[in-house]
């Protein structure tokens, strides 16, 4: 391990003290000196690694003589540690140098959480390990192509931005003409260039509809996000209802279990009738099914989960079902509404650039013409307005946008009601799940495990017989099972406040 530690610990002196050294020679852009740097020592980096692993501890690792059962686990360790120390020097090293080169508050947004946190959790969903809430959602940012999909599309409107500085061909042409005579009365050659161009406004407008439809993906994107988000949660903690959830089922199977087999015995031996023995196998039958359908939700559950993270298999943190606190949050911060918002300064960018497109064009033109008895050419240029006196089109496009920013005013409108009525018919919701968590919280609780350890002591004692015994805890247990339901309903509620979404379409 001191030697593992020596060569992690040295490559990565090498790398930064080298980002330190470009820095002095006077490169100053962060990027362009990690990304150089990096590539200048990756064949030191790999070399120190693979000379020590391959060089060094692979013969130990594969060793079967006298002592590799001692050291085959040594040199699995410090092979594995050298291939992992190398990967984060390279990638993880040069994020981090960025962060603290430029002394700027970390934020991390969605594309951090995808390279650096997803490259981690991305390694233990493959190595089968349980996930917590935030490496699921991770996974979920790294996998799902509906959000990769938006995230490009983001992209696109970026990258367009600029077209709107875009002008029509340039016209290079060359004529004849008899009737066009010059001062000596020979037909001219004419070879000339001509370009149009919109009126300049038109294309600074252009270019602001370009950056509000950009600004629009964008808040598309926050959208889908918080969706996804909200439908991880949902998903995580059904997954754990249903879990613990079966996990009391199965308590209780087995006590069935034990119960049926005992009053069978006890009937065989006459200690009991048989209307016990047959109530107790079909009290077992019955938990048992119950036990093999909670199962099976648990299955459909991860199915679910599964769907949203969209990987082929995970596995998630087995513990007790917890209870999700409400964020602080108001519903004028909706995603739903920025997307309004920003539809409404799109629409009206739109409008604007339809207004702009009544102002005319301009062209502009130079030749140069020439004959065989001319010893210079002859040179002319014109520039000319194309004037939009036919404009019934340009004004049925201006009223309609006009319309169209009025309908996605109304329809902001008619999402911010619905987004409050639901907004107080979740609370609503929430404190009934809540009167229930706190009855089994204060008090629920403390008398299940007084049934428990009631029936316990008095089965012990002699004072009730097995049947009562098993009856006692199994109404322990529907007290849990209840407190369970209602839990689980106060997080799907708790979920959808916190991520509270209309679907736009």
């Amino acid at each position: 391990f001191i030697a593992l530690f020596g060569i992690a610990v040295l490559n990565g002196i090498v790398l930064i003290e080298h980002f330190k050294e470009l820095k002095e020679h006077g490169m100053d852009d962060i990027e362009e000196r990690i990304k150089r740097g990096t590539a200048e020592r990756l064949r030191p980096v790999l070399l120190t690694a693979a000379a020590a692993a391959a060089l060094g501890f692979l013969p130990m690792a594969v060793s079967t003589n006298a002592g590799a059962e001692v050291q085959r686990p040594l040199a699995t360790v410090v092979v594995g540690g050298l291939v992992t120390a190398t990967v984060l020097t390279l990638i993880v090293l040069p994020v981090l140098y960025a962060w603290f080169e430029t002394k700027k508050e970390i934020k991390m947004n969605k594309t951090a959480i995808v390279t650096i946190l997803g490259f981690f959790f991305m390694m233990n969903a493959n190595a089968q390990n349980p996930l917590t809430i935030e490496e699921t959602l991770a996974l979920a940012i790294e996998n799902n192509a509906s959000l990769k999909a938006s995230n490009l599309k983001v992209d696109e409107s970026n990258a367009l931005i600029g077209s709107a500085f875009s002008f029509d061909k340039t016209s290079i042409y060359y004529s004849y003409d008899e009737n066009n005579l010059a001062i000596n009365n020979q037909p001219l050659k004419v070879f000339g260039i001509a370009q149009d161009f919109k009126f300049p406004t038109v294309y600074f407008a252009e270019k602001k509809t370009n950056k509000a439809k950009a600004s629009l993906e964008e808040t598309h994107y926050n959208l889908r996000f918080e969706q996804l988000q909200q439908a991880v949660y949902a998903n995580y903690y059904l997954l754990s209802y249903t879990k613990n959830k079966a996990k009391t089922y199965k308590y209780l199977d087995s006590l069935y279990q034990d119960f049926a087999n005992k009053s069978e015995r006890r009937f065989e031996l006459g200690e009991t009738n048989y209307l016990e023995m047959i109530t107790a196998k079909s009290k077992q039958k019955q938990l048992e099914t119950l036990y093999k359908q909670a199962l099976k939700e648990v299955a459909f559950s991860k199915e679910q989960l599964k769907s949203v993270v969209q990987v082929d298999s995970l596995e998630i943190v087995d513990q007790p079902l917890e209870q999700l606190q409400i964020e602080s949050i108001s519903t004028q911060n909706n995603v739903g509404l920025q997307y309004f918002d920003q539809a409404k300064n799109y629409q009206n960018a739109i409008y604007q650039q339809e207004k702009q497109n009544l102002l005319p064009d301009i062209s502009v033109e130079y030749f140069q013409g020439t004959n065989d008895q001319l010893n210079t050419n002859l040179k002319g240029y014109q520039f000319g307005l194309k004037i939009p006196l036919l404009f019934s089109g340009n004004a049925s496009k201006i009223k309609a946008s006009k319309i169209a920013k009025d309908i996605i005013t109304e329809q902001q409108q008619d999402y911010k009601t619905k987004l409050n009525t639901k907004y107080n018919a979740l609370l609503a919701t929430l404190a009934q799940y809540e009167e229930a968590v706190n009855y089994y919280n204060n008090e629920g609780e403390e008398l299940k495990n007084q049934i428990i350890k009631t029936a316990n002591r008095t089965f012990k004692e002699g004072e009730i017989d097995f049947f009562q015994y098993i009856q006692s805890l199994e109404t322990a247990s529907e007290i849990e099972l209840s407190y369970l339901k209602n839990l689980n309903a106060y997080n799907q509620t708790v979920i959808q406040i916190n991520h509270l979404t209309l679907n736009i379409n």
